[in-house]
């Protein structure tokens, strides 16, 4: 567990700011502080196992959060294909799109071989 410092300190690394500005932030530090006395501690506190796996953990959580997943995909192009509100090419575009996501896209391309048979003489069966 971090205390509310510690959590501070991490929300304001996950928006951005450097080491010394979190920690100037966070921990509320006399206007008379040297940098290199700020970043020190800054650093001494990034050296924390506590600390470094609480920004994973935001670090994971905001990218969940905010990435677009498969199931959302297949939900938006489902909308479109089923809404009378969208134009037939867009639903169809939608469809063809679903299509390709599972996989039932027909080949562009198909390649047919032909041998040419020969008649199965008597001497073959034997």
């Amino acid at each position: 567990m971090i205390t509310a410092k510690q959590e501070s300190f991490c929300q304001a690394l996950l928006k951005g700011r450097s080491q010394s500005d979190a920690y100037r932030n966070a921990y509320n530090t006399k206007p008379d502080s040297t940098a290199g006395a700020i970043a020190v501690s800054a650093s001494k506190l990034m050296a924390d196992p506590k600390i470094t796996i609480r920004i994973a953990e935001l670090r994971n959580a905001d990218a969940e959060a905010t990435s677009w997943s498969r199931r959302q995909s297949i939900e938006a192009l489902k909308d479109i294909a089923l809404s009378d509100v969208f134009k037939p090419t867009a639903r169809i575009s939608a469809i063809r799109e679903l299509n390709a996501m599972f996989g039932y896209k027909a080949p562009s391309e198909a390649v047919v071989s032909v041998n040419r048979l020969s008649p199965i003489r008597d001497e073959d069966w034997l």
